[in-house]
């Protein structure tokens, strides 16, 4: 809609300074354990089919960092007139702390990220596009199904700020207003399967 590309240069700069620190914590030699972890969260499919991904890495005995992205293309149509759509392209950084031992129990965590999204048509007619940044706090449990098998459960709360565009609906693209502000908001809402290596 109105031409926004849903990766933007924010994305890379984000990407360029979130990466090679998370891949230096691989390749380091202090680590404990090494042990990675792959996980993606339902709560995401059932979210207009938002696909998402996350790697992890245990550096202590009650730390691990997460790298995080969530992706979704999709636009859904009722008929030729109305859309609905809740897109957008996510990436951030985070880190647990394991109140018993890396990927059992209770966990706190902090992630910083950025995202581009444009929703609209879910509820009301008016659509909203932008860029948010934020910090989000939250807290979880991992129950272990099997050695390498964790279902972990959690929910945070994202501050930060956004820079938006308001539409009057998703398809027509009539400019409302656009600004920039802060928010609060729920964020990384957990039901998600983890592979432990």
């Amino acid at each position: 809609m109105c031409g926004r590309a849903i990766f933007k240069s924010g994305a890379g700069i984000i990407l360029k300074r979130i990466l090679p620190v998370f891949l230096s914590f691989l390749v380091g030699n202090t680590l404990y354990g090494q042990r990675l972890s792959l996980s993606t969260n339902l709560v995401g499919y059932a979210n207009f089919g938002t696909i998402n991904g996350e790697i992890g890495l245990g550096v202590s005995k009650h730390f691990s960092l997460y790298l995080q992205g969530k992706y979704n293309p999709f636009t859904y149509k009722e008929n030729s007139f109305d859309q609905f759509q809740n897109k957008q392209a996510s990436f951030s950084m985070g880190c647990r702390y394991w109140l018993w031992h890396t990927w059992s129990g209770w966990f706190l965590m902090g992630q910083t990220g950025y995202t581009n999204y444009n929703r609209g048509g879910l509820f009301k007619d008016e659509t909203f596009e932008g860029d948010a940044y934020g910090v989000t706090l939250g807290a979880g449990y991992a129950l272990m199904l099997h050695k390498h098998l964790n279902i972990d459960f959690g929910a945070g709360i994202m501050g930060g700020f956004t820079n938006y565009t308001k539409y009057s609906c998703p398809k027509c693209g009539k400019l409302e207003e656009s600004g920039k502000k802060i928010f609060v908001a729920p964020n990384n809402i957990l039901v998600q399967l983890s592979y432990i290596f």
